[in-house]
């Protein structure tokens, strides 16, 4: 689960919008009028000549005042050396601050097959100086493993510098001790 978030924000993160105009344009818009609105924007980081993660959005609204940009209808994906998907994710908005802090907000969903483990919520906020993945105190965030473990709470953290996960409240769900097969 873990790498999982790891995953899923490293490659939003790296898919934030950044285009370099001449002061004279971007100093002359007003800050209630974007500096780019980009659509069916799609991005494909390649490694070792293959492709390693792909990007799409239906939209991306850049706000160079603002050092941020908004992605709606967001999906990436990861592959292993074979060009298999490894990591899935998608959200149905990001906005993202030039210090990669973000705010994932609608129907978020990852899923990684390394960690064969699945994430949903409705918002979360991602805190890059100190690698920290948190949800809002009263939104439900539920974290479900192949295995058929079930975890759901509210108040959710995850750290990623020490690889802990926790919930402040509502905590709930049924884990799977692997005793399948046994009567």
């Amino acid at each position: 689960m873990r790498k999982n978030v790891i995953i899923i924000f490293s490659c939003i993160f790296a898919a934030s919008c950044s285009l370099n105009y001449e002061a004279s344009v971007s100093e002359s818009l007003d800050e209630s009028i974007p500096t780019s609105e980009l659509v069916g924007v799609k991005r494909v980081q390649i490694q070792g000549g293959k492709p390693k993660v792909t990007f799409e959005a239906e939209k991306a609204v850049v706000w160079e005042k603002r050092e941020e940009t908004e992605l709606y209808s967001f999906v990436f994906n990861e592959f292993d050396g074979s060009n298999e998907i490894i990591t899935r994710g998608e959200a149905d908005y990001l906005i993202i601050k030039d210090n990669q802090d973000a705010q994932i907000e609608g129907e978020i969903y990852g899923y990684s097959v390394r960690n064969e483990a699945s994430i949903e919520a409705d918002n979360l906020n991602w805190t890059d100086e100190t690698r920290k993945l948190a949800s809002d105190v009263d939104s439900t965030v539920t974290i479900q493993m192949d295995n058929g473990s079930v975890l759901k709470g509210k108040g959710f953290e995850a750290d990623l510098y020490t690889s802990t996960t926790s919930f402040t409240s509502g905590i709930g769900g049924t884990l799977e001790s692997g005793s399948e097969g046994r009567e």
